[in-house]
């Protein structure tokens, strides 16, 4: 025979079966929880049965006991019932908390974990939805209805009791109404979960609106785009009000027609007891009973008449949350690690093509990079520098061809290990909401002073921290918002040379440096290099002077390769690089300087 929780379980969407699923270690505290529930459901039913009894005590026997018994004997049972209620809640909204903090915990450890096109195909926008509203409305909508489903439920269940127990014609006449009630639902869950599926998308798109107003805030500015921008956040805010009017329409409509029809069944017994009590069939107590115990059963059947828009709302909440928790990680079948690392680097017919593009960013390339080699990738935007440089930690993986480090195919290396070896600075720099000092040891938080100091030095970084009153402690705001472009690159450059990694990679690491900082560092970089394996992405020509090899890319291909000299020695593609940028770079200069 089933059991009820496994009829219940098989009634109820797969997600809502998993959500189920995160009980289990608070069982104790909802067992709890139910106790208090029922007894707040049950209390419903002592109030109206004492009703009845002081009534025919108080009015009819005039008992003078009941002059003190009626007000105790109430103000004990609406202590039961408001205790319960308390505790109820309280254990609920304990077990709700810590579930809440389980799944943003899952999704935040799968977040981070994603291969690069997963963070490519989802809007950060929905990405912070599922955190702050979808997870909230799971489980709180989860306590909310739980609550009002099991309390209510008994609250019902102990009035119908009471009902059949006092006058079962009456009551027989009374379940009139449970028909119509049962229909009203369907209609809300039905019409809920059409319109809380758009709502849920169209906070997405508000979140993903304001955040990217927000980081480009300098370009909406200097483009006058003040309208622009407001009118497509109005239409997207639009939109979701009135989701939110059509949701509250019909989440409100519940209520008032459950109450219309609670009323004419009420309207329908009051007449038919009337008309016992005409008969001498009905006392005064008994219908005073029957009466409280009917309007009693408002509240709870005009709650009940709203659960399903919680659940369908929970459901659909439950879904987003754990299509999330389900996305694939990134690859990470490797099971060798590479404790010493020397920095020999061959790539072997490497080609890589981006998902939803019709030809390869990088195509066929071989190359060979010793330890301690400089290759400097050059050429014009979209060549695919970058591309090749980013499969050397594989955030991207190559479609044909491998990539070898010491003999080691990367793919059958540990993602840990590989990435342990491997430094990066990048054009784009990313700084965490924290101090200069969290962002330099970022990823080597065992660092020590010395090597900190170290660092500072070398990044170029010693005299503009020396100037701030907190100095390493000094909070950079979110995104580093608080400093310049330059002096955020140079932090991302400290970080880089704290990690004393063996592979350094370098795409367009100085991109956002003036000549005078560009100048300061280039030696310490040199140094840096020394005995490491070293690609640069370089726009500035000028960088890449101690480069050993310079890769000329154009469409993806290798168009050339060798010393500077040798390349500037035979018309190609980077002699024509470097003709072009000493153009630009006269046409910029100064007649003077000129």
């Amino acid at each position: 025979m089933t059991s009820p929780i496994a009829f219940l379980t098989s009634r109820i969407s797969p997600s809502m079966r998993r959500l189920v699923g995160y009980l289990p270690p608070y069982r104790w505290k909802i067992a709890l929880a139910i106790f208090f529930m029922v007894a707040a459901g049950s209390a419903s039913g002592l109030i109206a049965t004492l009703l009845g009894k002081l009534t025919d005590l108080g009015f009819y026997e005039q008992d003078p006991w009941i002059i003190f018994a009626a007000p105790i004997g109430l103000i004990f049972i609406s202590i039961l019932h408001g205790g319960s209620m308390f505790m109820s809640n309280f254990l609920l909204g304990n077990v709700s908390q810590s579930v809440m903090a389980t799944l943003r915990s899952q999704i935040y450890h799968k977040l981070i974990r994603w291969p690069t096109p997963t963070y490519q195909a989802n809007n950060s926008g929905a990405i912070a939805s599922k955190f702050v509203f979808e997870a909230n409305v799971a489980l709180s909508n989860a306590t909310k209805s739980v609550i009002i489903l099991v309390r209510d439920s008994f609250q019902v269940l102990s009035l119908t009791i009471v009902l059949l127990w006092h006058n079962w014609m009456l009551a027989l006449v009374s379940l009139v109404i449970g028909p119509m009630v049962a229909y009203l639902l369907r209609y809300i869950s039905n019409k809920m979960r059409t319109v809380m599926s758009t709502c849920q998308a169209s906070f997405g798109t508000i979140l993903g609106n304001v955040r990217e107003t927000y980081d480009g805030h300098r370009l909406v500015k200097i483009s006058n785009a003040y309208e622009f921008e407001t009118n497509r956040f109005q239409k997207t805010n639009e939109s979701l009000k009135n989701m939110m009017i059509e949701m509250t329409k019909v989440t409100s409509l519940g209520t008032p027609v459950t109450q219309f029809i609670f009323m004419v069944g009420v309207a329908i017994v009051l007449g038919f007891a009337m008309y016992q009590s005409h008969l001498g069939i009905l006392t005064l107590g008994d219908f005073v009973t029957f009466l409280a115990a009917l309007l009693l059963l408002m509240p709870p059947l005009k709650n009940l008449a709203g659960v399903n828009a919680g659940f369908v709302m929970m459901n659909l909440a439950s879904e987003s949350i754990f299509a999330s928790i389900d996305e694939k990680e990134e690859d990470d079948t490797g099971t060798e690690t590479l404790d010493i690392c020397r920095g020999d680097l061959v790539f072997d017919h490497v080609s890589l093509r981006y998902p939803g593009t019709e030809r390869d960013a990088v195509h066929d390339v071989t190359l060979h990079a010793k330890p301690g080699d400089v290759i400097a990738f050059v050429g014009l935007s979209g060549a695919g520098k970058s591309s090749i440089v980013q499969m050397i930690p594989r955030f991207w993986n190559p479609t044909k061809g491998k990539i070898l480090l010491d003999g080691h195919d990367i793919t059958s290396l540990t993602l840990e290990s590989l990435r342990r070896h491997i430094a990066v600075v990048t054009q784009d720099v990313i700084l965490f909401d924290g101090t200069i000092r969290d962002n330099i040891v970022y990823g080597t938080p065992e660092a020590t002073d010395a090597e900190i100091t170290h660092a500072i030095e070398a990044a170029a970084l010693t005299d503009f921290i020396a100037s701030l009153p907190q100095g390493l402690d000094t909070p950079v705001g979110e995104a580093g918002g608080r400093l310049s472009g330059g002096q955020k690159q140079r932090i991302s450059i400290a970080r880089a040379l704290l990690k004393n990694a063996p592979i350094l990679i370098l795409d367009e690491a100085t991109s956002a440096l003036d000549s005078e900082s560009e100048a300061k560092i280039k030696d310490a970089l040199s140094r840096l290099m020394e005995g490491r394996t070293t690609f640069i992405v370089a726009h500035r020509l000028s960088t890449i002077e101690n480069a050993t090899t310079i890769v000329a890319m154009a469409e993806g291909k290798i168009q050339e390769m060798g010393t500077r000299e040798a390349l500037l020695a035979k018309p190609g593609l980077y002699a024509e690089l470097v003709r072009l940028q000493a153009i630009h770079t006269n046409e910029n200069q100064p007649k003077e300087a000129q």
